[in-house]
């Protein structure tokens, strides 16, 4: 399929896909747990104050949303990004850190 034909696909399977994408890139880009805590750290280091790995979740999946607001057409994956950013998000959002050391 050219890239920039539009995909065809239901809100299911679209979630779906989100769940699985998660799972393949905690394979490449180690799990979400650690990632979103040591981007938290990084972010708070940079920015000097403290972020809330939760929030790092949800401001990636900002990022995803202001790409289709600018791109529209459907043929990337933002839309898939965003869903599984906020998948974490909610995951996070109950996580107890204290098990988890970056």
């Amino acid at each position: 399929m050219d890239s920039k034909e539009r995909k065809s696909y239901t809100a299911r399977e679209l979630l779906a896909n989100a769940a699985d994408t998660i799972a393949e890139r905690s394979k490449t880009h180690g799990h979400y747990d650690l990632t979103i805590l040591r981007t938290s750290k990084l972010w708070a280091d940079y920015l000097e104050r403290e972020i809330d790995p939760m929030d790092v979740a949800i401001c990636m999946a900002l990022l995803k949303i202001a790409r289709v607001m600018e791109a529209r057409d459907g043929h990337d994956d933002n839309f898939l990004d965003a869903c599984s950013y906020l998948a974490i998000a909610g995951s996070l959002a109950v996580k107890d850190w204290d098990d988890l050391d970056a």
